[in-house]
């Protein structure tokens, strides 16, 4: 996982690296399975064109705000839940040829680059600037650019690498058959917890299922995201937890210890520890076996959360 850019010649940077992988992953696959389904149902040529769509959204984006334009006057219907927009792009393209889709994916991300090269560090990082240059008063045009390219490159990139090497189980013997993994090391996830690893594909090499130890404290909150292909199951040991929950984070719920919780795959949702004294801590489940699964963030929800509940 990059660390966040600070600078805009680390974010120019960060992209560079990002795409670099992209492309040396999509590299990798033989041609004659291209169209070959990966786990999540979407085959590599049906990830081009999905990461082609939102770079492009990106770039509208960009260009609108720069000419004065309302970005709301886009054609993008962005009230739809992201699951339902994604299906949509697949029904548009999966018709079209590799090169068709190849040339779009290369010609889209050049005119973007144009574009975010353009910007000065303040255009990008700084709030004050957000509305002129991205449409958008309550996110910066970082937390946008980042959001459709850097980390949305590097989520496909693993998605793809991980789907080529199949990530075999270690056959391991004897007692060491079905091993013990002891929670000792964290990783950040992208939506900002830091997670305790324990069973995945990477360390145990399981095939379709992950689990991993929580420890949120007191007062911490995630971003808000969905996972878009697989289900979470989590159950709090101790501490209290909640979460806003639904396409526009309209639902609340709370937790308590000794209560299991169910997220289906797709549903934006922001959780969070409401205590400010005492940490929450819990058990996750996932149908993805890798640690980094497939989140995508939806900073256009952050400000629907109710003032002073969080």
């Amino acid at each position: 996982m990059h660390t966040r850019p600070t600078t805009r010649s680390d974010l120019l940077h960060t992209l560079q690296t990002t795409r670099a992988a992209l492309l040396s992953a999509i590299d990798a696959v033989p041609v004659d399975r291209r169209e070959e389904p990966l786990p999540s149902g979407l085959s590599v040529k049906d990830l081009l064109a999905h990461i082609t769509f939102w770079e492009r959204y990106l770039l509208d984006r960009l260009e609108a705000a720069a000419a004065g334009r309302d970005v709301a006057s886009l054609p993008y219907e962005i009230d739809m839940e992201v699951d339902a927009i994604n299906a949509r792009v697949l029904a548009q393209h999966q018709s079209q040829s590799w090169e068709v889709i190849w040339f779009d994916f290369e010609d889209v991300h050049r005119r973007a680059l144009a574009a975010i090269e353009q910007l000065s560090e303040a255009d990008i990082f700084d709030p004050a600037r957000s509305q002129a240059v991205i449409g958008d008063d309550t996110h910066t045009a970082f937390d946008h650019i980042y959001a459709e390219t850097a980390e949305h490159f590097a989520e496909h990139a693993a998605e793809i690498k991980t789907w080529l090497t199949g990530h075999p189980p270690v056959m391991h013997a004897g007692a060491d058959l079905c091993p013990l993994v002891r929670p000792e090391t964290t990783y950040a996830g992208l939506q900002g917890l830091n997670y305790f690893a324990g069973v995945s594909a990477q360390n145990v090499g399981s095939q379709a299922i992950c689990m991993h130890l929580l420890k949120m404290p007191p007062g911490a909150r995630a971003k808000a995201h969905l996972h878009e292909h697989h289900e979470t199951a989590i159950y709090l040991i101790s501490g209290q937890a909640a979460m806003w929950y639904g396409p526009n984070l309209e639902y609340h719920l709370q937790m308590q210890a000794g209560e299991f919780l169910y997220i289906p795959a797709g549903v934006p949702h922001l959780p969070y520890n409401p205590s400010p004294d005492t940490e929450a801590v819990a058990v996750l489940s996932r149908t993805d076996p890798n640690e980094q699964e497939s989140v995508r963030l939806l900073p256009e929800l952050e400000n629907l959360v109710k003032p002073g509940i969080i």
